[in-house]
């Protein structure tokens, strides 16, 4: 599963329970099919803070294989066997695979997903093609954010193509990952390929790498009407077409 997508309302909720002075009544454990907290390290000392705050139980390498709803039992695979856990409350996050129809079609790699390029984001094999988002063989966190940096290289590199030229436009691996850690704060992991820190505003005003109320003003209170009023209508400033491709 990839990991920040449940640890967004893992965090929440114990600043909830916190916040209600009933934590300590409560125990939290959270299972995750990999072996770290978070895939880029420059991220994880603010992650684990707040672990410890929640005293949250970590258990990486577990892999959810079986429910028992009315039981209220988790069956988790380990490298020491089946494991079964009883739970009042379960949140789960599904692997991320590519839509069936996607993996079943010529366009499919080995995992399923479009086979691209993942600079100039075209297709492999079929030079006409191009692929971003989510259904994208790109090694990169599939959020909105990355989503919104390729577009403009599709943009420029499919013109490219109809003119019969090369691509020029390069996607760089940028992701975000906004992570709530309480409310009224969120560490805004932003960061490209091979886990390099990719910060959209100067750390002397945002850094990513720790908890800001700022990070959480920016996400609930501006990105709402950048995304309606810019991103949407092709107006908006922070999304260019990357970096050009010599020729």
């Amino acid at each position: 599963m990839k990991a920040p997508l449940p640890q967004k309302a893992m965090y929440l909720s114990c600043d909830h329970w916190l916040r209600s002075g009933v934590l300590d009544q409560i125990d939290v454990e959270f299972d995750n099919t990999g072996g770290v907290l978070f895939g880029v390290a420059d991220y994880v000392p603010a992650l684990m803070s707040y672990v410890e705050k929640y005293a949250i139980d970590l258990k990486f390498g577990s892999t959810l294989v079986a429910v028992d709803g009315p039981g209220k039992k988790a069956t988790f695979k380990t490298e020491d066997g089946d494991v079964t856990r009883a739970f009042d409350m379960l949140h789960v996050v599904p692997p991320q695979l590519a839509p069936q129809f996607l993996a079943d079609s010529p366009l499919a790699d080995q995992n399923g997903f479009t086979d691209v390029n993942q600079h100039t984001l075209q297709h492999v094999r079929y030079p006409n093609v191009f692929g971003l988002g989510d259904g994208g063989s790109m090694p990169n966190a599939k959020t909105m954010a990355a989503a919104r940096k390729q577009a403009p290289v599709v943009a420029v590199n499919l013109l490219q193509q109809l003119e019969g030229k090369g691509p020029r436009a390069g996607y760089d691996g940028y992701g975000s990952c906004p992570l709530t850690v309480e409310r009224g704060k969120i560490v805004l992991a932003e960061f490209g390929y091979g886990g390099k820190l990719a910060p959209s505003f100067p750390t002397w005003l945002i850094d990513g790498t720790k908890p800001a109320r700022l990070s959480w003003m920016l996400k609930a209170d501006a990105m709402p009407w950048i995304y309606w009023n810019g991103m949407l209508k092709g107006r908006e400033w922070l999304a260019g077409p990357g970096g050009l491709i010599a020729q």
